[in-house]
């Protein structure tokens, strides 16, 4: 039987929307380790601030490794702009922020000017998204922003607060935010969520592995 050079791309690779998923996964791995580099490692008995983003990168890499390979084994369905529109947005934003950082030397606060003009440009995006979603419900789910937008977005919102108002605050809001991801997300169970994840995340942190993480900060009341 004849088979079309199309017909072999297709038997190759199976599911090109997982292929190209693991490989963005795993490009934003390799981003992350070198972006982490210059944080100590240490050891499992005296963690340095590199250990959990190297392990979380690897986790990462692993992840996008097996999505990429299992391309090949399992039938999917093909790409389509959408399902990569949130990382070209991201992708585009910090492009955006690396252009100004190299402008502009220092940011407000003493912020590196890239890091603080990503936040920025970032929160513009996410307060005209909710905009349009609230005008039409499904937009969100139809343009494939509502994933990538809201994750990264509790993600900022961790590192931004962790230090400055604590777990007790950032825990909860990256569980929030990251929740709003999946339409089908319950408030109520959310709410859960985030509790139980914040209360396990201050006894693994703060008391078992000894980070230097506050619970909770009032500047100039309480450090805890």
């Amino acid at each position: 039987m004849d088979v079309s050079p199309s017909h072999a791309r297709r038997a190759l690779v199976r599911d090109p929307q997982n292929l190209a998923a693991g490989l963005v996964l795993f490009g934003f791995a390799v981003v992350g380790w070198i972006g982490s580099a210059d944080l100590e490692v240490g050891r499992l008995t005296a963690m340095g601030p590199g250990l959990v983003p190297r392990f979380l990168m690897l986790c990462l890499a692993g992840f996008g490794l097996f999505l990429a390979a299992n391309a090949c084994f399992q039938d999917g369905p093909r790409i389509a702009l959408a399902d990569f529109s949130g990382t070209l947005v991201i992708v585009a934003l910090a492009a955006a922020a690396a252009g100004i950082g190299a402008i502009l030397p220092e940011g407000p606060f003493g912020w590196p000017s890239a890091g603080f003009a990503f936040c920025v440009l970032y929160l513009a995006v996410m307060v005209v998204l909710v905009i349009l979603a609230a005008g039409r419900s499904t937009f969100l789910d139809r343009s494939g922003l509502r994933g990538p937008v809201f994750v990264v977005g509790g993600i900022l919102a961790f590192a931004l607060t962790v230090r400055s108002a604590g777990l007790l605050v950032a825990g909860p809001l990256l569980a929030m935010i990251s929740g709003a991801a999946a339409s089908d997300t319950r408030f109520g169970e959310l709410i859960l969520f985030a509790i139980g994840m914040t209360l396990v995340s201050i006894g693994l942190f703060r008391y078992l592995l000894q980070l230097p993480m506050p619970v909770l900060v009032i500047p100039g009341v309480l450090y805890l």
